[in-house]
């Protein structure tokens, strides 16, 4: 069948797919290991604090007996437990001269949210934020490749392999080969979500999805079609290679033309993210009015994480098939001057701002300019999740004196969970400051990484348990093997952050 010049237009990018040009569409196999549910239509969203946060800062003692051992130990970064402690500078250049109580611990001192996070305790104070304490993994690892290795493996003591949520991915043949089920903000695949037998997309930006080529494009991309249709219709047992190769191909041409499209036409993600003039730009803001946009929101300009999830709100909205995301924001490995020009701080505000303007977007429900159909429009929130981690936290003692303090490398941190579906409180005895675990300056843990990320699998993405494991075939391996402190993981417990 002809296709037309305008049809091809709007099958941008088809070559970026199996050459890796400009975004990154692969088809990877998975195990083949199939579970009972299929996930419906919920949304999840992760957001990595890369360089390893200093969860101790994010969440602190302001009364009780964890206090005087945190400004024992943190003399120099202790964060204010009253308003009459507040630095005046800090007041001028974050705006907040509140402390941010979350309430009395199960550990019986009182805690706070990190006072440059006031957006995200808004969301506390609606009940839709979950701090979960003392998060981490057995035989904890200090090294960032590493650790990071084990958060997306879900695998402390295993030398990598599938992705945890590339194995969910795979799960009860939800997803087929040409689908498009997840995003990655980026440019890179994270190896969290692979690898899986489902198409998975990766970008910076929408521009970038465009098919690599000049002169006659239409002509190109009739040949490169030609080649994917051929190539998925070959028998796979005898041409895998092939068949991947045709499958990223029909995943592209299926789902890549609704991002958005090059020669004056417009895909329909990037329809929410185009000027007046309908020109698209990374920094635009949505075409409507949203708690995201930067002109509504003067904190959000230059701040990439909330440039990313406005990205993710315009794919959810577009509804082309995505539901499940990664984004990363860095700069969290704070050895020295942590709070120096409020660095960590500045740090903490811009992740409250973006992850609570996220809450608000999909809270929401939208008007659309004339002229879009197909969009969601209403309140989504009940549908999303958003797990906000970093791949250790910090140690709990400061490592310099006066303004050269830091925080070195260490192993549990806090991990906090948004949605609308999210029954908001503290989760857990936060560990204490004076009890530390292998080593002399690591927090305790209190919850294995695994039960968070299986409250969210069973509780939110409806897996069974029994297929959550952990133990071989399931999506979360078991670890058997008891570490110097006692832990192991060969059970999974939710946690009733999610109903």
């Amino acid at each position: 069948m002809a296709i037309s010049r305008r049809q091809f237009l709007r099958r941008s990018a088809l070559g970026a797919a199996a050459m890796t040009l400009g975004p990154r569409l692969r088809w990877l196999p998975g195990t083949g290991v199939g579970w009972a549910a299929c996930a419906g239509d919920a949304i999840v969203v992760f957001v990595q604090l890369g360089g390893g946060n200093d969860g101790i800062n994010t969440v602190y003692p302001i009364a009780g007996p964890e206090r005087a051992k945190y400004e024992t130990f943190r003399p120099t970064l202790k964060l204010p437990k009253n308003g009459g402690e507040f630095d005046p500078d800090f007041v001028a250049q974050l705006g907040n001269a509140s402390v941010l109580s979350l309430g009395t611990n199960p550990n019986g001192s009182d805690y706070a949210l990190h006072p440059a996070m006031s957006a995200l305790h808004g969301v506390w104070t609606a009940g839709r934020l979950a701090v979960v304490t003392g998060v981490h993994y057995p035989f904890a690892d200090h090294s960032h490749f590493r650790s990071e290795v084990i958060w997306y493996t879900a695998d402390p003591l295993g030398t990598g392999g599938q992705g945890w949520f590339g194995r969910f991915l795979d799960h009860g043949g939800c997803f087929g080969a040409t689908d498009v089920p997840g995003v990655v903000l980026g440019g890179d695949l994270t190896p969290m979500f692979t690898p899986t037998g489902t198409s998975l997309l990766a970008f910076r930006r929408l521009s970038e999805l465009r098919f690599p080529a000049s002169g006659d494009v239409a002509a190109k991309q009739a040949a490169f079609q030609a080649l994917y249709d051929a190539s998925n219709d070959v028998d796979p047992a005898l041409f895998p290679e092939l068949v991947a190769l045709g499958n990223t191909g029909v995943a592209a041409v299926q789902k890549m033309q609704d991002y958005y499209l090059s020669g004056g036409a417009v895909g329909k993600v990037e329809a929410l993210l185009v000027d007046a003039e309908g020109g698209y730009d990374a920094d635009n803001d949505l075409v409507y009015p949203s708690p995201l946009n930067p002109s509504t929101n003067p904190l959000l300009a230059g701040n990439d994480l909330a440039r990313d999830l406005k990205h993710v709100a315009a794919t959810i909205r577009a509804d082309v098939g995505a539901r499940f995301f990664h984004v990363q924001t860095g700069g969290f490995d704070s050895h020295s001057q942590q709070e120096r020009g409020f660095y960590h701080s500045f740090l903490l505000q811009g992740v409250s701002e973006a992850v609570a303007a996220f809450h608000g977007e999909v809270s929401q429900s939208v008007t659309l300019p004339g002229g879009y159909t197909g969009y969601q429009t209403g309140d989504v929130s009940p549908r999303v999740v958003v797990v906000v981690f970093s791949e250790f936290g910090r140690t709990i003692r400061q490592n310099a004196p006066g303004i050269n303090a830091g925080t070195d490398h260490a192993a549990p941190s806090v991990v906090l969970v948004t949605g609308g579906a999210v029954a908001g409180g503290q989760y857990g005895a936060y560990p204490l400051l004076d009890d530390p675990g292998e080593n002399d300056d690591d927090l305790r843990m209190t919850f294995d990484f695994r039960d968070v990320f299986g409250t969210v699998l069973t509780r939110h993405l409806g897996v069974a348990e029994a297929d959550v494991g952990p133990g071989p075939g399931k999506i979360l391996p078991a670890t058997p093997e008891v570490d110097p402190l006692g832990n192991s993981y060969t059970s999974f417990t939710p946690i009733p952050f999610l109903p």
